[in-house]
């Protein structure tokens, strides 16, 4: 049976978190409205994957019960946007790194109010913060995010958001918290899935359907000529489709074709 802490309990993860220690863990950040989660379903399959990656025994069954405390809470449902962050952990355990005979997982949960969204465009950097090409969850939403702390830590106060490249003088791969697009000449082109650090749920959802909303696919990386000359969208389930207009101190511009994906994918998944 996993502990529970829910919001209003107060500060009481131990010491011994594995989670807190090691890095043992992992989580979500699911933006919920009136109307309920936004990809719900993909943020599951995600949890779920990061705990068996990890060896936390934390299944579909233990996930079904916590859904259904949190929505008994009122968490999956809140009378204004949100931002609900659910965290497994492997739980407590003794010095050293090896993992304790029985793990019992520890499911945080918070909620706090959703941040506002611009859409009218946001200035990003170029990060100096490398991707490590090896790590071990790739893809998953691991607690293992110093990376994106290190290149978060590089942006001002008027920067957005950062984007990171896997090595000096290669393409663009992702932001420190979102997944990159750029729509070129009709087509879609975003960063292969398995060269992510975080595979974002919301790029699996644009990836597809990329085909109803009248684009094609490519997967590479993106370069500055692509977004200098064609755009940059940001995405990520917290904050839907978000344009580019500035990178460093160069302007970006926006095309028709990606001003009308971001209002279709916005409008669609309830992104307000």
């Amino acid at each position: 049976m996993p502990e529970w802490i829910w919001p209003g309990n107060g500060p009481v993860v131990p010491p011994d978190d594995r989670g807190l220690a090691y890095g043992q863990g992992v989580f979500e950040t699911l933006r919920v409205t009136p109307a309920g989660p936004i990809l719900l379903d993909a943020h599951r399959e995600r949890l779920l994957a990061g705990c068996r990656v990890l060896g936390i025994p934390f299944d579909a069954h233990a996930l079904d019960d916590w859904q259904q405390q949190a929505g008994e809470r009122g968490l999956l449902a809140p009378e204004t946007p949100a931002v609900l962050k659910v965290t497994v952990t492997a739980g407590s355990g003794g010095r050293g790194y090896r993992p304790p005979a029985t793990v019992t997982p520890r499911v945080i949960s918070a909620l706090a109010a959703a941040p506002a969204i611009p859409r009218e465009g946001v200035r990003v950097r170029l990060c100096r913060q490398l991707l490590s090409p090896m790590v071990a969850g790739r893809g998953l939403k691991t607690l293992a995010r110093l990376e994106q702390v290190l290149a978060s830590s590089e942006l001002s106060e008027s920067e957005f958001e950062g984007l990171m490249a896997m090595e000096e003088g290669s393409g663009w791969v992702e932001g420190t918290r979102s997944c990159l697009f750029s729509v070129v000449d009709g087509t879609l082109v975003t960063p292969p899935r398995d060269q992510l650090a975080v595979a974002g749920t919301l790029r699996d959802w644009v990836v597809g359907n990329a085909g109803r909303l009248g684009l094609t696919i490519e997967e590479r990386e993106l370069t500055e000529a692509d977004f200098r000359s064609h755009g940059l969208l940001l995405g990520n389930s917290v904050m839907g489709l978000v344009p580019v207009s500035e990178c460093g101190d160069s302007t970006v511009p926006m095309n028709v074709k990606a001003t009308r994906m971001v209002e279709d994918v916005n409008r669609e998944l309830g992104f307000r």
